[in-house]
């Protein structure tokens, strides 16, 4: 029997969210959507006013997951734009996403159908990246870099909150894990910033 105490986007919100959860423990090929009904306590039926299949309930995490992710980075920009410390602070951002929600990381980094263009001035399908692309344009285009090497600085950039990320994600690290402490110094020692430079970007390492 349907649980009527669910609101409408209550009940999408979810259905998303267990659905993400079942994907990652069981895989999409076992996914279905009565089984979801069934783990939200709902009508078979219920799911289907929300997504036509379990393919569009899919695309629908993903875009979920996107936005969400999307809407931490702006937070973090719009909170330090004018920082020195901004490349520091919206890599922080990107990792402890993940660090406070592991299931988003798996999920969003098996899909396939990402797309990330690392060339200046040009969207991918990944407008987290976009973002960090877009400031790291603005800011060393003023320094008179060529193209090549900001996107160099960019891709080095990505892969290290991506690496930090991936391993806060996972379950079984051990050790001085204050991530919220460690991620910030780790890209300070990375070069996301030097206090010899004014704590600005350190180029020199990438």
């Amino acid at each position: 029997m349907e649980n009527n105490s669910y609101h409408h986007e209550d009940l999408k919100h979810e259905l998303m969210e267990k659905g993400l959860v079942l994907i990652n423990k069981y895989g999409e090929d076992n996914l279905s959507l009565r089984k979801l009904a069934a783990e939200c306590g709902v009508s078979n039926a219920a799911p289907y006013a929300h997504f036509k299949n379990k393919e569009d309930l899919i695309s629908e995490i993903q875009n979920y997951v996107m936005r969400l992710f999307t809407a931490h980075l702006e937070k973090a920009l719009s909170e330090y734009a004018e920082s020195k410390d901004v490349f520091i602070m919206l890599g922080k951002a990107y990792v402890m996403f993940f660090y406070k929600n592991p299931s988003y990381f798996d999920f969003i980094f098996s899909r396939k159908n990402i797309k990330v263009n690392v060339s200046l001035g040009e969207t991918g399908e990944n407008p987290p990246f976009d973002i960090l692309k877009k400031i790291a344009s603005e800011y060393f285009s003023k320094r008179n870099m060529p193209e090549y090497e900001i996107e160099n600085i960019v891709i080095a950039m990505w892969a290290l909150v991506h690496g930090l990320s991936a391993i806060t994600a996972m379950p079984n690290v051990e050790g001085n894990t204050d991530w919220e402490e460690r991620v910030e110094a780790v890209l300070r020692t990375a070069g996301f910033s030097n206090k010899e430079n004014g704590n600005e970007f350190d180029n020199s390492r990438y």
